[in-house]
């Protein structure tokens, strides 16, 4: 009865793999392009870098400037000093409109200076798009690759669950026919409960690998796909002086850190900048509009106190004004030397880490060079000794049916088998690993799977 437990339960774990949606690895890199929220994010960046780079926002164009002033006072004379002062309401309302025009003729070189930098911004932003995108496709190939290990995994593991069951339901025959111990039948029915827990252990495993690749391509955790690219990958011989030569020209991480160091360097111009004079236009134009209303006064005349006129007085005042600022700066204590000098620092120490990433850069190929090379020999080797214990399986099967060999030594040969497929499993995505390394440092990724 418990094995029949077993049986629907690992039934009712593994059927909800049919009807599944195929993904291959292509597919798969194609949607976390699309919709991987790390890509989106950084593309957004972009279009914001994409934005800035105008001349407007680098200062060669002038500013044009609109303000209206609107006054309205009422004076209201209730007790004056002089008898023959003004008594009464006086009204004014004012409109006062102003266009004013700025504009930095010369500035320097600065506007230019700006624009060039404004461009590098822009191409630094796409840059770490670059690389993020790199980033994102790197860790959908081993996602993939890594949930399809899991999978070939779950299949050892119910391949070794199946011999568990065979030779179980053997002895039980074999004791129910008094030609086996009770001892045998208790080991084989303990083997093939602890093979019922690795397989659904590896159950867990498998859908946690796929729900981190869900992860990736920004799907909802509980779908699951039927990955159609198997675990296997060609045998490359990569040169290693060619993978340098790529190194040097294809590098994701070092292009963005050479329009970095561009950025830099227009910074030093335009600290250099401020030593020049500016030279600028203003011009406004101010067209003043008042309105008196003196009906609520009374006004002293010589004969007496005489109200004001009914009708309002409005009057028109037009400004027109054009100058130039000439502006250098003769002595700021230094300000701008220091500025200049930092600027340089700067741009030194951006060299310098331009040197000390090609310098790690170059560790890392060779580190991954020579892991690539030993996982190929290692992969070579764990694959021969899969085909041996394989071969070895079969025979032993022949053997425990024969009486030649007993439980112990046929439960040694199935458990090397199932070790030896695992870890040509495992060497098979190392040596993935690898390779795709391999392409990231050199900026083939992109060239590949875009």
């Amino acid at each position: 009865m418990k094995f029949k437990i077993i049986t629907l339960a690992y039934f009712l774990t593994t059927s909800s793999l049919f009807g599944q949606e195929r993904l291959s690895l292509q597919d798969a890199i194609q949607r976390g392009l699309e919709r991987n929220y790390d890509i989106r994010i950084e593309r957004r960046n972009v279009d914001e870098s994409i934005n800035n780079n105008n001349w407007g926002e680098a200062g060669r164009y002038p500013s044009l400037d609109l303000n209206v002033n609107q006054n309205n006072n009422i004076t209201d004379n209730v007790k004056v000093a002089f008898p023959t002062s003004t008594r009464g309401e006086i009204v004014t309302n004012s409109v006062n409109p102003t266009v004013t025009l700025n504009w930095n003729i010369f500035d320097g070189f600065r506007a230019n200076i700006s624009k060039h930098r404004l461009e590098n911004l822009q191409n630094e932003s796409e840059g770490n798009a670059e690389i993020v995108i790199a980033n994102t496709v790197q860790s959908i190939i081993l996602g993939y690759y890594l949930a399809v290990l899991e999978k070939e995994r779950l299949n050892e593991f119910e391949k070794q669950l199946g011999l568990s069951r065979d030779k179980y339901d053997y002895l039980k025959v074999k004791a129910d026919l008094g030609g086996a111990v009770t001892s045998d039948l208790l080991l084989e029915e303990g083997n093939y409960l602890t093979d019922s827990t690795n397989l659904i252990n590896q159950q867990l495993s498998y859908r946690n690998a796929l729900r981190n690749l869900n992860v990736l391509l920004a799907d909802n955790p509980g779908v699951e796909y039927d990955l159609t690219d198997p675990l296997e990958t060609e045998i490359d011989d990569f040169d290693f002086e060619e993978l340098y030569a790529k190194l040097e020209s294809g590098n994701l991480d070092l292009k963005k850190q050479y329009l970095t160091q561009a950025v830099l360097t227009h910074d030093v111009g335009l600290r250099k900048a401020d030593r020049y004079p500016t030279l600028g236009l203003n011009a406004s134009f101010n067209d003043n509009r008042q309105r008196l209303d003196l009906s609520g006064a009374t006004f002293f005349t010589g004969d007496g106190f005489a109200s004001g006129p009914n009708e309002s007085f409005s009057s028109t005042t037009r400004t027109y004004a054009v100058g130039f600022t000439l502006s250098f700066n003769l002595f700021n204590g230094g300000k701008i030397n220091r500025a200049i000098q930092n600027a340089v620092i700067r741009e030194d120490v951006g060299n310098i880490r331009i040197e000390k990433m090609k310098n790690s850069l170059h560790k890392d190929l060779v580190d991954a060079y020579d892991q690539f090379t030993i996982r190929r020999q290692i992969l070579g080797i764990n694959s021969r000794k899969s085909e041996s214990a394989s071969q070895n399986l079969d025979i032993s099967e022949d053997k425990f049916r024969n009486g030649t060999i007993n439980s112990f030594d046929y439960r040694t040969v199935q458990n090397n088998q199932l070790v030896a497929a695992i870890q040509k499993l495992q060497s098979t995505y190392d040596l993935i690993d690898s390779k795709v390394e391999l392409m990231r440092l050199t900026g083939g990724l992109l060239e590949t799977y875009r």
